[in-house]
């Protein structure tokens, strides 16, 4: 089973975490029309309008609704009823009956208090907490001109029940006379700290983080909690037990992410609130994601214990009755508290089921899965995502059983109940792979191809990827069947390409999730935000039409035909987010065909691409149209020992510099470029798309022939042969030939350089000691790198830029980047210290470093994260980031972060990106990138020019240069991700310029 999948279980569970707000108000598209009725307590305009009556032990004559501050949920819902209106009749309504336990289903309330509202109107007031999200929350039942009058709602609306129980209204110059009411409740009403308008906010945001959930968009989700829990300490403060909700939502989805330190943290403040909470499930819910962190930490044994736990604190919840499907079992299940409760019990069983089997005892789970069924059907509640997840974790109970063909009949199973509850969406792809896996396990290789075919048709069209070991298994299907077909090998080969094209590695998918959210929010181009938008609304619209019919049951038409326009108006989405941002493409994890890459190759020119799973890999090549894969002996794992042999053997360390790994090299070569030897040999330019903890080896180092560690000068690396491109994607490679032929850009060259690092003070208040003192101490250790100020001023000078294009020491901040038009630059050169996720823990992008701004109290601003780069506008043919370790260590924390910080500068406008894998020699580092900068000057492209300035190094090594420079340390560090074809010839508009030469 993945490791995603136990909390991709909590779906259900999550959309129902709070009352959805149609629970307690009605949604109303028209929530702006109605009339006049006056302002709140925070001086917010309201309207009020017909809404639905809440049920209610007398007729009701009228139901109103109220809209404050442009929220598009009531504020406040007023309804007024005949009869009489006694003292005792006021008590009894405001103390029991239908009202009052419809109000207490959704909030919770004190004792009744007598009082009075404005004319001297007899009153009951009664001071409240939402359940969601813990605001502030009136109630008032009113002696009424026609009879009682019960309102309810957000705290700061109270002056407009008041007004609308009266008969009053804002012609009539508002409510008048001195409101007891009011008087009671100021304290509560908090009028300067929130309104209608931060309620609505925080349930947006809420709202937001379960549709992103839900699509296992876990970083996205993240982004909605935090921003929904920075809404809720704000108004509410800190350490209010109500902000313990989306605190443990927040945590949940961090520990997904294997940011397990982070969450535990959040974990921990969440136990200290969750208690005194006004939601009575909180303290189970906490339990429970704390079984799911011991999970995520590999803990099954300890997540067994916390999930029990969770069970018994969920049932205490659940009334006896709730167990049979009677009258009043359905009656009770519609209590939001009840149904959370039920829904929580279900999932923290089959997620129990889920540990037994990671802990080895598969035997038991079958029957917690029973019982986390059962749970659903006695209760009435079991929609087909629900019974697809169960189904699904029953097939991996059978899998560690041993039974494969048990567990791939209940994996179809499980994909036609995905399929009905949401057709064409991720469950469904991932559980038709599931299938596939197990078939091809069982040599059923024909049934395995058609449920691999059908998952990675949904997966395409989605432009979603998948987890590798998964999408390894439909390469092996296609792999055994080109073997025992040879006349479909071609066409056989070219689909094991594309399917190589579907695998997702976790670091990569975080960072375009996280890219393509910060899209939707940010205060760039409104077109660009626009369309994001549009595009998640589309989307999230699509998830709420399959919700209705999972819930409706059965066969609707209509609701199948809303669906199907739905779909239709996500697809329009799409086109204009392309349409309004082409490089937003870059941002997708999307496949591509070999005959797509085969169109954007040039003559002499080859693609190499692998995809490593567990125990074993394939390598793929497109050469002149055609295509071949191969399979490779070692998994992920054995890979990455030789690239950390390779690394450790290329990078200076406390010992000096150490002695070359070249059996390491040359067993890489042997592994990945030697068995398609026949595809690549001769090619001019070699674009190379690694895989895992390939993307943190610059290929150029690989030895085509065994080499003395002692004699490297005359070693046959692989860059003696081609000029290599680095991409993170083939489909990088055709986003970006199909974007145009250049840079039109004036200028030749801007670089900035020699940093001044932020101070210990700085650093402190960037990483707080309590999470990220480590953090704070380790960046207080970057220091400044004078060799860049000459790296930069050589350069300038080279492409004949004027002098302040060369921007320096304190000046070099990124407020100042921002400010400058980098559009109008061919080269925009950064020379400056990088850090990637993994070397610092609370970093969780790859940034760049500047001087901080003057007067700035924290380091914050001193770091250029990758999605900030989206915000950039550049027409650049090529990017330097000649910075320490921009390459990383390998994996995820190193080449993925690498392959993400480049997407960045893609969309922002660059064509490519030369960057160093490790900390550079300073004069190595100047000579390569002055030389590249001359070839190309020269018409030499990118590439070419590139392996020009290393193959210098190499061959100038023992003559001009010390023979030390043979070493991989000086010459390979710095590689080209991107289209290598850019040339540096001058753009058109500035064809008079006259660069100077070395």
């Amino acid at each position: 089973m993945r490791p995603l999948i136990a909390l991709a279980a909590l779906l259900g569970l999550l959309a129902c975490t709070e009352p959805p707000p149609d629970a307690y108000v009605t949604t109303s598209a028209t929530a702006t029309a109605g009339e006049p009725a006056g302002t709140d307590a925070r001086n917010e305009a309201c309207q009020a309008q017909p809404g639905r009556a809440a049920p209610a032990d007398r007729p009701v004559l009228r139901a109103r609704e109220v809209f404050c501050g442009g929220w598009s949920q009531p504020a406040a819902r007023v309804i007024e009823m005949s009869g009489s209106t006694t003292a005792a009749d006021l008590d009894s309504i405001a103390a029991s009956g239908l009202w009052r336990a419809w109000l207490d289903q959704r909030v919770n309330c004190g004792a009744p208090t007598r009082t009075t509202i404005a004319q001297g109107v007899e009153a009951r007031l009664l001071a409240c907490t939402r359940r969601a999200g813990g605001w502030p929350h009136v109630a008032l039942v009113v002696a009424g001109s026609s009879g009682p009058v019960v309102a309810d709602g957000v705290a700061t609306s109270l002056p407009v029940i008041e007004r609308l129980a009266t008969g009053q209204t804002t012609a009539t110059g508002g409510a008048g006379g001195r409101s007891a009411a009011l008087e009671l409740a100021v304290a509560r009403l908090s009028a300067g700290a929130f309104g209608a308008s931060d309620v609505g906010r925080y349930e947006q945001l809420m709202a937001l983080g379960r549709d992103l959930n839900q699509t296992e968009n876990f970083a996205a989700a993240e982004d909605a909690y935090r921003a929904a829990l920075a809404v809720q300490e704000r108004v509410l403060g800190r350490d209010n037990p109500n902000t313990a909700t989306a605190m443990l939502l927040l945590a949940v989805n961090l520990s997904n992410q294997k940011r397990l330190a982070d969450a535990g943290v959040l974990l921990d403040r969440a136990a200290a609130l969750a208690p005194a909470a006004a939601d009575p499930a909180t303290p189970a819910r906490l339990l429970h994601y704390r079984g799911l962190h011991a999970l995520n930490a590999g803990d099954a044994a300890a997540a067994i214990g916390l999930l029990l736990q969770a069970e018994t604190a969920y049932g205490a919840l659940i009334p006896a009755s709730s167990a049979t499907r009677d009258a009043e079992a359905i009656s009770l299940v519609s209590d939001p508290v009840v149904q959370s409760a039920v829904l929580g019990l279900a999932e923290a069983k089959r997620n129990r089921a889920v540990a037994l089997v990671r802990a080895g005892r598969a035997s038991e789970a079958q029957a917690v899965i029973d019982e986390s069924r059962q749970v659903l059907r006695r209760a009435g509640l079991e929609p087909a995502m629900m019974v697809g997840r169960a189904m699904r974790s029953e097939a991996g109970a059978d899998i560690r059983l041993g039974r494969t063909e048990v567990a791939a009949q209940m994996l179809e199973r499980a994909a036609g109940r995905f399929g009905a509850a949401a057709p064409g969406e991720r469950p469904e792809a991932v559980t038709l792979f599931l299938a596939g896996q197990q078939r091809i396990r069982a040599g059923r290789r024909t049934e395995a191809l058609a449920a691999f075919r059908a998952g990675a048709a949904i997966l395409r069209a989605r432009q979603i990827g998948l987890a590798v070991p998964l999408v390894v298994a439909y390469l092996d299907a296609l792999d055994q069947e080109a073997n025992a077909s040879p006349g479909f090998a071609p066409a056989l080969r070219a689909e094991m390409f594309g399917a190589a094209q579907l695998a997702q590695r976790s670091s990569t998918a975080r960072y375009v999730q996280q890219a393509s959210a910060r899209l939707g929010v940010a205060e760039g181009n409104p077109a660009v935000q626009g369309a994001v938008r549009g595009l998640q609304d589309a989307d999230r619209e699509l998830r709420e039409l399959f919700a209705e019919r999972d819930a409706s049951g059965g066969q609707n038409t209509a609701l199948d035909d809303r669906i199907a326009a739905a779909q239709q108006r996500r697809a329009s989405a799409e086109s204009e987010v392309s349409a309004a941002a082409p490089g937003y493409r870059q941002l997708l994890l999307a496949s591509v065909d070999a005959d797509s890459v085969a169109r954007v190759l040039g003559r002499g020119e080859a693609l190499l691409t692998m995809l490593l799973g567990p125990r074993e890999g394939f390598v793929m090549a497109v050469r002149d149209g055609r295509v071949d894969a191969r399979r490779i002996p070692l998994g992920e794992e054995a890979v990455g020992a030789l690239v950390t042999r390779l690394r450790q053997s290329s990078e200076l360390g406390a010992a000096g510099l150490p002695r070359f790994d070249t059996a390491a090299a040359y067993e890489l070569h042997q592994l990945l470029v030697t068995p398609l030897a026949g595809m690549i040999d001769g090619a001019e330019n070699l674009v190379v798309a690694p895989d895992g903890p390939l993307l943190a080896v610059p290929f150029g180092m690989l030895l085509a022939r065994p080499a003395n560690p002692d004699a490297l000068g005359g070693a046959d690396w692989l860059i003696r042969h081609h000029a290599i491109v680095h991409v993170p994607s083939p489909q990088t490679l055709v986003t970006l030939r199909a974007a145009g032929t250049g840079s039109t850009a004036p200028m030749p060259y801007i670089g900035f350089g020699d940093f001044v690092p932020p101070s210990a003070a700085q650093f402190a208040r960037a990483f707080p000691a309590d999470r990220c003192g480590r953090d704070a101490r380790l960046a207080t250790g970057l220091g400044r790198l004078p060799g860049t100020r000459a790296e930069v001023l050589t350069s300038q000078q080279m492409l004949g830029a004027t002098p302040d294009r060369a921007i320096l020491g304190t000046a070099f901040t990124f407020p100042s980047l921002r400010h400058q038009p980098l559009n109008q630059f061919r080269v925009v050169h950064l020379a400056t210290h990088a850090l990637l996720p993994g070397e610092l823990s609370c970093l969780t992008e790859p940034s760049i470093v500047a001087s901080p701004p003057a007067g700035a109290a924290s380091a914050d601003t001193a770091f250029l994260k990758a999605s900030e780069v989206l915000d950039l506008k550049m027409d650049a043919d090529l990017v330097i980031l000649s910075a320490c370790n921009t390459g990383g260590a390998g994996g995820e924390g190193g080449g993925e972060a690498l392959s993400g910080l480049a997407r960045a500068f893609f969309y922002a406008g660059a064509r490519g990106l030369m960057v160093t894998h490790w900390a550079v020699d300073d004069a190595a580092a100047a000579l390569t990138v002055a030389d590249t900068l001359r070839r190309q000057q020269s018409g030499a492209t990118s590439s070419a020019a590139l392996r020009g300035a290393q193959m210098l190094i190499l061959d100038e090594a023992g003559r001009n240069l010390p023979a030390i420079f043979a070493h991989p340390y000086y010459w390979a560090p710095f590689v080209l991700i991107g289209d290598g074809r850019r040339g540096g010839q001058p753009g058109p508009r500035a064809a008079a310029a006259s660069p100077s030469r070395l």
